[in-house]
Protein backbone atom coordinates (compact mmCIF):
# COMPACT_ATOMS: atom_id res chain seq x y z
CA UNK A 1 0.00 0.00 0.00
CA UNK A 2 3.23 2.25 -0.64
CA UNK A 3 1.06 4.47 -2.52
CA UNK A 4 -1.25 5.87 -0.02
CA UNK A 5 1.58 6.43 2.52
CA UNK A 6 2.15 9.84 0.17
CA UNK A 7 5.16 11.57 0.95
CA UNK A 8 5.26 15.17 2.03
CA UNK A 9 4.03 18.43 -0.28
CA UNK A 10 7.16 20.30 -1.28
CA UNK A 11 6.30 21.71 -4.08
CA UNK A 12 5.32 25.35 -4.66
CA UNK A 13 3.51 27.28 -1.94
CA UNK A 14 0.47 29.14 -3.32
CA UNK A 15 -2.85 29.10 -2.43
CA UNK A 16 -4.03 27.46 -5.95
CA UNK A 17 -1.74 25.23 -5.52
CA UNK A 18 -2.55 23.73 -2.63
CA UNK A 19 -6.24 23.49 -3.50
CA UNK A 20 -4.85 21.07 -6.61
CA UNK A 21 -3.00 18.85 -3.77
CA UNK A 22 -6.41 18.80 -1.99
CA UNK A 23 -7.92 17.90 -4.90
CA UNK A 24 -5.75 14.94 -5.87
CA UNK A 25 -5.16 13.70 -2.68
CA UNK A 26 -9.29 13.29 -2.23
CA UNK A 27 -9.37 11.00 -4.93
CA UNK A 28 -6.39 8.98 -4.21
CA UNK A 29 -6.11 8.65 -0.91
CA UNK A 30 -7.76 5.60 1.39
CA UNK A 31 -8.54 6.94 4.81
CA UNK A 32 -10.23 5.97 7.76
CA UNK A 33 -11.36 8.27 11.32
CA UNK A 34 -13.78 10.58 13.11
CA UNK A 35 -14.93 13.75 12.01
CA UNK A 36 -17.04 16.54 13.54
CA UNK A 37 -19.85 18.51 11.97
CA UNK A 38 -20.68 22.09 13.96
CA UNK A 39 -24.09 24.06 13.14
CA UNK A 40 -26.95 25.84 14.44
CA UNK A 41 -24.95 25.48 18.01
CA UNK A 42 -25.53 21.29 17.47
CA UNK A 43 -22.21 19.09 16.88
CA UNK A 44 -22.83 15.42 15.07
CA UNK A 45 -19.81 12.86 15.25
CA UNK A 46 -19.36 10.66 12.11
CA UNK A 47 -16.97 7.98 11.72
CA UNK A 48 -15.51 7.16 8.02
CA UNK A 49 -14.10 5.09 6.58
CA UNK A 50 -13.10 5.37 2.65
CA UNK A 51 -11.20 3.23 0.17
CA UNK A 52 -10.00 4.33 -2.91
CA UNK A 53 -9.14 1.30 -5.32
CA UNK A 54 -8.08 1.34 -8.71
CA UNK A 55 -9.51 4.10 -9.60
CA UNK A 56 -13.23 3.38 -7.28
CA UNK A 57 -14.43 4.69 -4.54
CA UNK A 58 -16.71 3.26 -1.83
CA UNK A 59 -17.23 4.75 1.62
CA UNK A 60 -19.13 4.25 4.82
CA UNK A 61 -20.41 6.69 7.31
CA UNK A 62 -21.90 5.94 10.43
CA UNK A 63 -23.06 8.43 13.23
CA UNK A 64 -21.80 7.99 16.98
CA UNK A 65 -24.93 10.51 18.33
CA UNK A 66 -28.24 11.29 17.67
CA UNK A 67 -30.51 9.42 15.86
CA UNK A 68 -28.88 6.09 14.37
CA UNK A 69 -27.68 6.02 10.52
CA UNK A 70 -25.31 4.92 8.32
CA UNK A 71 -24.78 6.22 5.26
CA UNK A 72 -22.84 3.21 2.58
CA UNK A 73 -21.66 5.49 -1.15
CA UNK A 74 -19.49 4.24 -4.33
CA UNK A 75 -19.09 5.80 -7.22
CA UNK A 76 -23.01 5.75 -9.01
CA UNK A 77 -25.32 5.26 -5.46
CA UNK A 78 -26.08 6.18 -2.33
CA UNK A 79 -27.91 3.76 0.44
CA UNK A 80 -28.88 5.43 3.84
CA UNK A 81 -29.71 3.09 6.29
CA UNK A 82 -31.81 4.29 9.25
CA UNK A 83 -32.72 1.62 11.69
CA UNK A 84 -34.62 3.13 14.16
CA UNK A 85 -37.46 3.87 11.34
CA UNK A 86 -37.31 0.33 9.77
CA UNK A 87 -36.11 2.16 6.91
CA UNK A 88 -33.65 2.25 4.00
CA UNK A 89 -33.59 4.76 0.74
CA UNK A 90 -31.33 3.96 -1.85
CA UNK A 91 -30.60 6.97 -4.32
CA UNK A 92 -28.25 8.33 -7.04
CA UNK A 93 -25.27 10.10 -6.41
CA UNK A 94 -26.67 13.89 -7.04
CA UNK A 95 -24.81 16.16 -9.80
CA UNK A 96 -23.95 18.27 -6.83
CA UNK A 97 -22.84 16.05 -3.61
CA UNK A 98 -21.70 18.10 -0.58
CA UNK A 99 -19.24 15.51 1.05
CA UNK A 100 -16.14 15.92 3.57
CA UNK A 101 -13.26 15.97 2.70
CA UNK A 102 -14.56 17.02 -0.37
CA UNK A 103 -12.96 17.45 -4.06
CA UNK A 104 -13.91 20.44 -5.94
CA UNK A 105 -16.17 19.80 -8.70
CA UNK A 106 -13.98 22.13 -11.23
CA UNK A 107 -11.07 22.69 -11.88
CA UNK A 108 -9.46 25.03 -8.71
CA UNK A 109 -8.45 27.88 -11.46
CA UNK A 110 -11.43 28.39 -12.53
CA UNK A 111 -12.74 29.66 -9.04
CA UNK A 112 -10.99 33.03 -9.03
CA UNK A 113 -13.92 34.65 -11.02
CA UNK A 114 -15.90 34.60 -8.06
CA UNK A 115 -13.48 33.76 -4.94
CA UNK A 116 -10.05 35.51 -4.12
CA UNK A 117 -7.49 32.42 -3.17
CA UNK A 118 -5.20 33.28 -0.38
CA UNK A 119 -3.14 31.61 2.20
CA UNK A 120 -3.82 31.98 5.55
CA UNK A 121 -1.31 30.15 8.18
CA UNK A 122 -1.14 27.58 9.45
CA UNK A 123 -3.09 25.30 12.29
CA UNK A 124 -2.78 21.53 13.90
CA UNK A 125 -5.81 19.23 13.10
CA UNK A 126 -6.33 15.99 14.38
CA UNK A 127 -2.67 16.27 15.66
CA UNK A 128 -1.33 17.25 12.33
CA UNK A 129 -0.02 19.74 10.42
CA UNK A 130 -2.16 21.80 8.15
CA UNK A 131 -2.14 24.78 5.50
CA UNK A 132 -4.84 27.48 5.80
CA UNK A 133 -6.54 28.29 2.50
CA UNK A 134 -9.32 30.76 2.09
CA UNK A 135 -11.59 31.68 -0.55
CA UNK A 136 -12.89 34.41 -0.21
CA UNK A 137 -16.58 35.32 -2.07
CA UNK A 138 -16.64 38.12 -4.21
CA UNK A 139 -20.17 38.98 -3.70
CA UNK A 140 -23.29 38.16 -1.26
CA UNK A 141 -24.51 35.48 -3.60
CA UNK A 142 -21.83 32.42 -1.83
CA UNK A 143 -19.96 31.99 0.93
CA UNK A 144 -16.25 32.48 1.77
CA UNK A 145 -14.73 28.72 2.30
CA UNK A 146 -11.90 27.83 4.22
CA UNK A 147 -9.59 24.81 4.33
CA UNK A 148 -7.27 23.52 6.61
CA UNK A 149 -5.40 20.88 4.38
CA UNK A 150 -2.90 18.29 5.23
CA UNK A 151 1.22 19.42 4.87
CA UNK A 152 2.27 15.93 4.38
CA UNK A 153 -0.54 14.01 2.09
CA UNK A 154 -2.99 16.99 0.76
CA UNK A 155 -6.02 15.17 2.36
CA UNK A 156 -8.52 17.91 3.54
CA UNK A 157 -9.01 18.20 7.29
CA UNK A 158 -10.92 20.67 8.34
CA UNK A 159 -13.51 22.86 6.26
CA UNK A 160 -15.91 25.90 7.17
CA UNK A 161 -18.19 27.83 5.23
CA UNK A 162 -18.44 31.13 6.36
CA UNK A 163 -21.12 34.55 5.81
CA UNK A 164 -20.37 37.92 4.35
CA UNK A 165 -19.71 39.08 8.75
CA UNK A 166 -17.32 36.61 9.15
CA UNK A 167 -19.12 34.09 10.99
CA UNK A 168 -18.76 30.11 10.40
CA UNK A 169 -21.84 29.10 9.72
CA UNK A 170 -21.04 25.67 8.88
CA UNK A 171 -18.21 23.47 10.32
CA UNK A 172 -16.39 19.72 9.77
CA UNK A 173 -13.14 18.84 11.02
CA UNK A 174 -11.52 15.83 11.37
CA UNK A 175 -11.02 14.64 15.45
CA UNK A 176 -8.75 12.16 14.71
CA UNK A 177 -7.60 10.20 11.35
CA UNK A 178 -5.51 7.29 10.05
CA UNK A 179 -4.30 7.96 6.19
CA UNK A 180 -3.53 5.02 3.84
CA UNK A 181 -2.86 1.19 4.72
CA UNK A 182 -5.67 -1.00 4.06
CA UNK A 183 -9.10 -0.62 4.39
CA UNK A 184 -11.46 -4.00 4.57
CA UNK A 185 -14.45 -5.23 2.77
CA UNK A 186 -15.59 -5.85 5.99
CA UNK A 187 -15.06 -2.23 6.97
CA UNK A 188 -17.25 -1.22 4.30
CA UNK A 189 -20.26 -3.15 5.31
CA UNK A 190 -23.32 -2.19 7.21
CA UNK A 191 -24.23 -2.73 10.25
CA UNK A 192 -27.99 -3.05 10.34
CA UNK A 193 -29.25 -5.70 7.91
CA UNK A 194 -30.63 -5.06 5.02
CA UNK A 195 -33.49 -7.47 5.28
CA UNK A 196 -34.30 -5.65 8.61
CA UNK A 197 -36.10 -2.31 6.97
CA UNK A 198 -38.39 -1.23 4.37
CA UNK A 199 -36.27 -0.11 1.02
CA UNK A 200 -37.28 2.90 -1.02
CA UNK A 201 -35.60 3.40 -4.17
CA UNK A 202 -35.45 6.14 -6.64
CA UNK A 203 -35.19 5.99 -10.06
CA UNK A 204 -33.90 8.65 -12.69
CA UNK A 205 -34.02 9.81 -16.11
CA UNK A 206 -30.91 11.17 -17.80
CA UNK A 207 -32.92 12.44 -21.23
CA UNK A 208 -32.48 16.16 -20.17
CA UNK A 209 -35.34 18.38 -21.35
CA UNK A 210 -34.32 21.07 -24.39
CA UNK A 211 -36.27 23.17 -25.54
CA UNK A 212 -39.59 24.06 -24.84
CA UNK A 213 -40.37 21.17 -23.73
CA UNK A 214 -39.37 21.60 -20.16
CA UNK A 215 -41.94 24.00 -19.93
CA UNK A 216 -40.16 25.73 -17.10
CA UNK A 217 -37.41 28.70 -17.61
CA UNK A 218 -35.28 30.70 -15.17
CA UNK A 219 -35.06 34.47 -16.21
CA UNK A 220 -31.88 35.22 -14.56
CA UNK A 221 -29.03 33.73 -12.58
CA UNK A 222 -26.78 35.11 -9.46
CA UNK A 223 -23.23 35.52 -10.98
CA UNK A 224 -20.96 32.98 -11.75
CA UNK A 225 -23.38 29.84 -11.56
CA UNK A 226 -24.09 28.03 -14.58
CA UNK A 227 -26.30 24.76 -15.12
CA UNK A 228 -24.82 21.49 -14.71
CA UNK A 229 -27.06 18.98 -14.91
CA UNK A 230 -30.97 18.81 -15.64
CA UNK A 231 -32.66 15.63 -15.12
CA UNK A 232 -36.17 14.18 -13.79
CA UNK A 233 -35.58 12.37 -10.43
CA UNK A 234 -38.37 9.73 -9.00
CA UNK A 235 -37.87 10.48 -5.32
CA UNK A 236 -37.71 7.60 -2.72
CA UNK A 237 -40.94 6.92 -1.57
CA UNK A 238 -43.45 9.08 -3.66
CA UNK A 239 -42.03 7.91 -7.06
CA UNK A 240 -43.61 11.02 -8.51
CA UNK A 241 -41.28 12.43 -11.64
CA UNK A 242 -39.67 16.17 -10.28
CA UNK A 243 -37.93 17.79 -12.47
CA UNK A 244 -33.96 18.79 -10.82
CA UNK A 245 -31.56 21.47 -12.15
CA UNK A 246 -28.67 22.31 -10.56
CA UNK A 247 -26.28 25.30 -10.97
CA UNK A 248 -22.49 25.37 -9.67
CA UNK A 249 -19.99 28.35 -10.05
CA UNK A 250 -17.38 25.09 -9.58
CA UNK A 251 -17.26 25.05 -5.43
CA UNK A 252 -20.89 26.49 -4.89
CA UNK A 253 -24.23 24.48 -5.93
CA UNK A 254 -27.56 25.31 -5.37
CA UNK A 255 -30.71 22.96 -7.13
CA UNK A 256 -33.85 24.06 -8.54
CA UNK A 257 -36.81 21.20 -8.02
CA UNK A 258 -39.78 21.33 -9.90
CA UNK A 259 -42.90 18.81 -9.03
CA UNK A 260 -46.49 18.61 -10.09
CA UNK A 261 -48.75 18.90 -7.07
CA UNK A 262 -51.73 16.55 -6.98
CA UNK A 263 -54.90 17.21 -4.86
CA UNK A 264 -54.77 14.89 -1.47
CA UNK A 265 -51.11 14.73 -2.26
CA UNK A 266 -48.41 16.23 0.49
CA UNK A 267 -48.71 19.67 1.63
CA UNK A 268 -46.83 22.56 -0.10
CA UNK A 269 -43.16 23.83 1.15
CA UNK A 270 -43.49 27.66 1.69
CA UNK A 271 -41.42 29.98 2.64
CA UNK A 272 -37.57 29.88 3.88
CA UNK A 273 -35.80 27.60 5.71
CA UNK A 274 -32.21 26.85 6.98
CA UNK A 275 -30.38 24.35 8.63
CA UNK A 276 -26.55 25.36 8.92
CA UNK A 277 -25.37 26.79 5.66
CA UNK A 278 -28.21 25.25 3.86
CA UNK A 279 -30.71 27.36 2.89
CA UNK A 280 -34.39 26.47 0.95
CA UNK A 281 -36.94 28.39 -0.79
CA UNK A 282 -40.46 27.33 -1.57
CA UNK A 283 -43.38 28.11 -3.33
CA UNK A 284 -46.61 27.07 -5.36
CA UNK A 285 -46.52 28.13 -9.07
CA UNK A 286 -49.35 27.25 -11.61
CA UNK A 287 -49.98 23.89 -9.86
CA UNK A 288 -46.34 23.11 -9.02
CA UNK A 289 -44.47 23.26 -5.84
CA UNK A 290 -40.98 24.88 -6.82
CA UNK A 291 -38.35 23.92 -4.14
CA UNK A 292 -34.96 26.02 -4.49
CA UNK A 293 -31.87 24.53 -1.83
CA UNK A 294 -28.06 24.54 -1.78
CA UNK A 295 -25.42 25.16 0.69
CA UNK A 296 -25.61 29.30 -0.59
CA UNK A 297 -26.94 32.28 1.05
CA UNK A 298 -30.32 33.28 1.80
CA UNK A 299 -30.56 36.23 -0.68
CA UNK A 300 -29.09 33.47 -3.14
CA UNK A 301 -32.48 30.83 -2.82
CA UNK A 302 -34.61 34.13 -3.21
CA UNK A 303 -33.04 35.31 -6.11
CA UNK A 304 -33.47 32.12 -7.91
CA UNK A 305 -36.74 30.99 -6.82
CA UNK A 306 -38.23 34.62 -8.07
CA UNK A 307 -36.50 34.24 -11.45
CA UNK A 308 -38.38 30.69 -12.23
CA UNK A 309 -41.25 31.40 -14.56
CA UNK A 310 -43.45 28.76 -16.21
CA UNK A 311 -43.55 29.05 -19.86
CA UNK A 312 -46.06 30.28 -22.09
Amino acid sequence: MLLFLAAPVLAGDTALEWLQRMNDAGSRLSYSGTFVYLHDDQMEAMRVVHRVDGGSTRERLYSLNGEAREVLRDDQQVWCYLPNRKIGIQEFRKAANGTFPNVLPGHPGQLTDNYELRLSGEARVADRMTRAVTLGARDGFRYTHRFWIDTETGLLLKADLADSSGRAVEQYMFTDIRIGGGVSDADLEPSTPQGDLVWHGERVDYTPFKGEKGGWKLIALPPGFMLTSDIVRYLPVQQAPVRHLVYSDGLASFSVFIEKMHSGGRKPMRGLTRMGAVHAFGKMMAGHQITVVGEVPEQTVLAVAGSVQARR
